[in-house]
């Protein structure tokens, strides 16, 4: 994200420290004449040094994204800052999971959401409650994932809380750190990542699956929109910034 200039700042600190080699060693005569010079090589070199130690060690390789869609305030789940929003889409209600990726290795994550019982809540599939968004995340990506959802008459214009966990693994391990802002921790799920391969998508899945320390969700849910139950198996998948483009 700063490289040009991170690289500019090596150009400026290599001839600063070419300024102070000359006038500390080079230089003669009156040394009061020269002494201004040198404090000023010296001064800059440490200026220089410390900004690029700052910008190398902490400062973000890339845009915090998700923040600019969904506000200052999302979800983490040890790497992966995510956070579930209902959006509405040529009349149909879409249940949304903005997803961003804080280390350079690609991760599995798992979502899990437990809303309210059948009747009271949006519907994915009839007769079902939880539900689960299962994907995958390339190092430094943000994305997100579609999912249409009915919502019943009764229920629109209504605020339902949701219990929510996650869990995410990264195979390969983190890897450097290419946003430093984590978000809040949402609570844990079970998940068995290298007995069981991923199945990618949003499967409707057991309410009896215990969830440790899960966090309450509001979602409010949008007016004027579609109730009838959605075809199954039409989530997609949608990558809106790659890490590794951006970091070319």
């Amino acid at each position: 994200m700063h490289e040009k200039r991170n690289f500019i700042m090596v150009l400026l600190l290599i001839g600063s420290i070419v300024w102070a080699v000359v006038s500390w060693v080079f230089l003669s005569g009156e040394a009061a004449l020269h002494l201004p010079q040198r404090i000023a090589s010296l001064l800059l070199i440490l200026s220089l040094a410390a900004w690029l130690f700052y910008a190398i060690k902490f400062e973000d390789k890339l845009p915090d994204h998700l923040s600019q869609i969904v506000g200052q305030f999302y979800y983490e789940a040890d790497g992966l800052s995510f956070m579930p929003m209902v959006r509405v889409r040529k009349g149909q209600a879409e249940l949304c999971v903005y997803y961003q990726n804080r280390y350079e290795n690609p991760v599995e994550a798992i979502v899990h959401l437990r809303p309210p019982q059948p009747g009271e809540s949006f519907v994915i599939k009839p007769g079902t409650r939880d539900v689960h968004f299962a994907f995958r995340a390339g190092g430094g990506d943000f994305g997100v994932i579609h999912q249409p959802i009915a919502v019943p008459r009764h229920v629109q214009s209504q605020v339902i809380a949701v219990q929510m966990a996650a869990s995410s693994w990264y195979p390969r391990s983190q890897g450097a750190c290419l946003r430093h802002r984590a978000g809040m921790p949402c609570g844990t799920v079970l998940v068995d990542w290298v007995g069981n391969p991923l199945k990618i998508g949003v499967h409707e899945v057991s309410d009896e699956i215990p969830l440790t320390n899960p966090v309450t969700l509001r979602l409010a849910m949008p007016e004027d929109v579609s109730n009838e139950p959605v075809r199954s198996g039409i989530w997609r998948q949608e990558q809106l910034a790659a890490g590794a483009v951006a970091l070319a």
